[in-house]
């Protein structure tokens, strides 16, 4: 989500979500393989079904937005995602509904795979409660995030190839990007063991939560224009 946030306000919409989704892949590529022994597969596999199905209306949607209406959508998203983890709506709503259900599951998998389609980013969001519930220890639980992760970012690049939108340009620009993507993760990382989680992950939202209603901002002024 910070990708594409910054990178909209230099690139067009469209780009940034592209350029977003091919970065974030490179960048999940080490990770995946440490996901693929310790994953709950049992968890794993309907939700990827799920997520497929997402991606692929989230395919449709992105292919079909004109930018203004992408830039405006993508705020607003961001910003939506953004406030429901701060106010950790799942969580409360996991008291009224039962989280493991097949038809919750089903929806939230879906969701995770349009939202996270069209923004770039943040559809693992609607995910983590559930995956929290279901994953009978944090190593399954991380194993399960990582191999989700990876299973969406690769069907989303699989889908925005076939719909044509993967460009040489945009296979070149990813690659330069390369050492920024792995200079980022260092740097990131350094930072996340030198605070506190409370402090890295509040931080992160305001950032975000920001920089998407700029972006809305943006958006309406395109409009207005």
């Amino acid at each position: 989500m910070p990708i594409v946030l910054l990178t909209t306000w230099v690139l067009s919409p469209h780009h940034a979500v592209l350029l977003a989704t091919l970065a974030s892949t490179v960048a999940q590529i080490h990770l995946f393989p440490q996901g693929l022994n310790t994953a709950d597969w049992e968890v794993t596999r309907p939700v990827a079904i799920g997520q497929l199905v997402g991606i692929g209306i989230g395919t449709w949607v992105f292919t079909r937005l004109r930018p203004d209406w992408l830039t405006l959508i993508l705020g607003l998203l961001i910003s939506l995602t953004v406030l429901m983890d701060r106010f950790k709506l799942l969580e409360r709503l996991e008291r009224a509904v039962d989280l493991r259900s097949r038809s919750v599951t089903s929806l939230l998998s879906i969701t995770s795979g349009v939202v996270g389609t069209v923004s770039g980013g943040g559809g693992m969001y609607f995910l983590i409660a559930y995956l929290k519930l279901a994953c009978a220890t944090p190593g399954k639980f991380r194993g399960t995030n990582l191999i989700l992760s990876g299973f969406f970012l690769a069907g989303r690049v699989v889908f925005i190839g076939v719909a044509g939108w993967i460009s040489l340009k945009l296979l070149v620009e990813t690659a330069l990007l390369v050492p920024v993507i792995f200079l980022g993760t260092w740097a990131g990382s350094r930072f996340f063991r030198a605070s506190s989680a409370e402090r890295f992950y509040a931080t992160l939202q305001i950032v975000l939560l920001w920089a998407a209603i700029a972006l809305m901002g943006k958006g309406i002024e395109n409009f207005i224009k």
